[in-house]
């Protein structure tokens, strides 16, 4: 009965498995639905009317029965693709709805000879420090890290400083983060000064692997109710135990909550001293030694 009925449908390689499925089970039906027809046309004519309705009844009651078993077998399997559809449609919609919550953070490293010391650290006298919230303040005071949010004049007064600086590099760097995921800032390789003080005990190059040592800056980007994106910043050295492992710098996690297109200033260190911010921030080319200003600016995209 099946393969006697003319019915087609186009299939794509997308088409849901629920309606082929249905459109088969819909012809079958169609088909048993004529042969209870035929089968009631031919019933003898010289058979009385109570006959007729008992013979119907019985009928009725053994497709129904027959139906609803065949029925409830079927819908069971098309719940289940059904949902298995509903379920990668949903998990697709909040993909797409994620898209446009994502954070992108423009990062510009400025290195510059430590002759242009006195000229860079000019710049933080146009940051506003008081918007951070440290972990711990008194591990940060000693670390000589300065973190802030650049003020209105920051921009022009970095335009005048770059023209005047006797050597200098830029690098500009791209993060894109999902709300509350977390991404790297590479600074660069290897801690050029000897030793450093962090929370209560002096780190040197001859315990740990300086000159394997990258660092780093672990940013985590929070979107706010406020419309403010939280940035939380962690100072870390990669591959700076002896096993390859990397040390953290928690305890100098700070937090800063900036408006969209808004830039964060990370400065800070001397070469002078002996302390995260040099550890971090400074290095040595071909002889040269070397400090690093960085600007952080996110946007929602």
């Amino acid at each position: 009965m099946e393969g006697r009925v003319a019915s087609y449908i186009v299939v794509g390689h997308d088409t849901p498995l629920h309606l082929i499925f249905y459109h088969r089970m819909n012809v079958v039906e169609k088909a048993t639905a004529a042969s209870r027809l035929s089968l009631l046309k031919h019933i003898p004519p010289e058979y009385n009317h109570v006959m007729i309705k008992s013979a119907t009844i019985i009928l009725c009651f053994c497709l129904l029965f027959a139906g609803c078993k065949t029925s409830q077998k079927s819908s069971d399997s098309h719940y289940d693709r059904v949902s298995r559809e509903i379920e990668q449609m949903k998990a697709e919609s909040e993909k797409a709805a994620s898209i446009g919550d994502n954070i992108k953070i423009t990062v510009n490293l400025l290195a510059t000879s430590v002759a242009d010391h006195f000229a860079i650290d000019s710049l933080l006298q146009y940051v506003d420090k008081n918007v951070t919230v440290t972990k711990r303040p008194e591990v940060y005071t000693q670390s000589g890290l300065q973190i802030g949010v650049a003020g209105e004049n920051f921009r022009a007064r970095l335009d005048i400083t770059k023209r005047q600086l006797k050597s200098s590099e830029e690098t500009e760097l791209f993060l894109v983060l999902a709300d509350g995921a977390t991404g790297y800032i590479n600074i660069g390789k290897e801690i050029a000064v000897p030793r450093f003080f962090y929370f209560g005990r002096w780190y040197s190059g001859v315990e740990y692997e300086f000159r394997q040592a990258g660092r780093s800056l672990q940013v985590t980007a929070r979107r706010l109710p406020s419309g403010l994106i939280d940035m939380e910043l962690t100072p870390v050295f990669s591959r700076f135990l002896s096993d390859g492992g990397n040390l953290e710098l928690t305890e100098l996690s700070t937090r800063v909550a900036a408006r969209p297109g808004q830039t964060l200033v990370i400065g800070g260190g001397d070469t002078t001293e002996e302390n995260v911010a040099t550890a971090l921030l400074g290095y040595s080319k071909m002889g040269e030694k070397k400090q690093t200003l960085i600007t952080v600016t996110p946007e929602v995209q």
